[in-house]
């Protein structure tokens, strides 16, 4: 049995997710009325635009230990999902208009993110829920050695217990020794040979590979119960892009961390995740195990992204796009917002009803016309 079948297994078993998102939905902008003045030196009340929404009622839980992908286009609302876990989005300008995300804090207690006070959610981030983002070099601060940037995790992160020192760190010379410690194990376990040498180092003396396994392990060192990676690899050539998903697989399974993985590459997905949403538009449109949803995907547009993948040159043939674009917000309709692109689409397609859910609870696809590739 392999780790994605160990992880679909508890989940029948009835585990419960470390974190679980319920129709959220987010908006960006709002109507309201400011004052301008013009050129000819008089000022009119002028209305602003009213909210766009761009995810709409996204669901998904995501267990312990779980490699969990949420793909799709650029502009599907995937990183809009991601930050909005953290309220990392830019406030007032976007607001989380509906739904909920529950974590779980404590073993038994759930915690409510969206409507956690600030000064309590602070506590979360970077302890207990993660973030690795898709520009090391922006991530970490030029002028700094890498060596007091990881150090600052046991300053301020989740080893700070009541009494202000390290969890775990004896008194002393030792105290001082516990940390580095921990942290050169770390980098060893993330690949790196001389971890002094990368201590020592500034960000821009070492590659991009390397910054980003350097905030894998920054992320990874407070043993958080989530990581959201959001697109990690985006910036990495495809051999470096391997080396540094291996390493986050590997460390969060030693862990038991979940990891939430945003990409849209699909390849990425069949590689390294248990289970995969399929985003479009700001909706989730199918969900499942990877095996299946790759396997045997339901919705014509999970269809589209596995037929538009390059093949080996043993077997080329010409690919597959999908005509059309992602709509922008402001275009998005009630009904199936696939509708335009699909080549099944029908008149019950362009309804003002949302689809149907199809398929089995381990596996659905939201659509009128649906029906299993392979």
């Amino acid at each position: 049995m392999d780790s994605a079948e160990k992880i679909v297994g508890g989940m029948q078993d009835g585990e419960k997710p470390v974190l679980s998102v319920r129709e959220l939905s987010v908006a960006f902008g709002g109507k309201s009325s400011t004052r301008r003045k013009f050129p000819k030196f008089w000022e009119k009340v002028v209305e602003e635009e009213s909210p766009l929404q761009v995810t709409d009622r996204v669901s998904f839980d995501i267990f312990p230990g779980e490699f969990f992908a949420l793909v799709g286009e650029s502009g599907c609302g995937k990183s809009v999902t991601a930050m909005s876990i953290l309220r990392l989005l830019p406030y007032p300008s976007a607001k989380i208009v509906n739904g909920e995300v529950m974590f779980e804090t404590d073993g038994a207690t759930r915690t409510d993110l969206v409507k956690l006070p600030l000064e309590d959610l602070q506590k979360i981030r970077g302890s207990e829920i993660a973030c690795i983002f898709q520009e090391p070099m922006q991530a970490l601060n030029p002028v700094v050695t890498i060596k007091k940037q990881l150090l600052e995790v046991f300053k301020f992160g989740a080893f700070r217990v009541s009494g202000g020192e390290p969890r775990g760190v004896s008194s002393g010379e030792s105290r001082a020794k516990e940390p580095l410690a921990i942290i050169r194990e770390q980098l060893l376990a993330a690949g790196f040979k001389d971890p002094d040498r990368v201590l020592d180092s500034y960000p821009h003396e070492l590659s991009g590979g390397m910054l980003q396994r350097i905030c894998i392990v920054m992320a990874l060192l407070p043993k958080p119960k989530l990581i959201v990676a959001d697109e990690p690899t985006t910036a990495l050539d495809v051999t470096v892009q391997a080396q540094v998903l291996k390493v986050l697989k590997q460390l969060a399974e030693k862990t038991g961390t979940a990891v939430l993985l945003i990409t849209h590459n699909m390849g990425i997905v069949s590689e390294y995740a248990h289970r995969v949403a399929v985003m479009y538009a700001g909706r989730i449109v199918e969900c499942g195990p990877v095996r299946e949803v790759i396997g045997h995907p339901i919705h014509p547009y999970t269809q589209g992204l596995l037929a538009a993948i390059p093949e080996s040159h043993s077997e080329m043939r010409n690919l597959q796009a999908i005509p059309g674009s992602v709509p922008h917000p402001k275009d998005f309709v009630a009904g199936c917002r696939f509708a335009d692109r699909c080549s099944r689409c029908t008149a019950e397609c362009k309804k003002e009803t949302l689809p149907p859910k199809v398929g089995s609870a381990g596996h659905f696809a939201n659509c009128f016309n649906a029906k299993e590739f392979s």
